[in-house]
């Protein structure tokens, strides 16, 4: 942590439950441009952050082999919900800010 940069809501040394992981989550969601799911089983906990991704309007993808997995009940309920495939990581780099809008930002 001393070279990176640490987000977390909890205290060094907070005690680990599982609700402190859905909590880690939706703060994923809140602080990302856009959330991945590459692999999530139907009681994965990104799930969550996939949800809460929709929920506040920030763009959630879903990698094309798990919307082919029949086994999955999750995929096309949040691809009703404003998900998109996502077939190649290029695609990612147009809802994503760019470098050089940032640097108009901070100018």
């Amino acid at each position: 942590m001393s070279n990176h940069l640490a987000i977390s809501q909890f205290k060094i040394g907070h005690p680990t439950t599982p609700r402190n992981f859905v909590l880690r989550n939706k703060t994923m969601a809140l602080i990302s441009d856009a959330t991945v799911i590459v692999e999530a089983r139907d009681t994965s906990g990104s799930l969550y952050q996939g949800w809460e991704a929709i929920r506040l309007g920030r763009p959630l993808f879903i990698w094309k082999s798990v919307l082919k997995n029949t086994q999955l009940k999750w995929p096309e309920k949040m691809l009703q919900h404003g998900a998109m495939e996502l077939l190649d990581p290029d695609d990612l780099f147009e809802f994503l800010p760019s470098h050089l809008e940032m640097i108009d930002v901070f100018q």
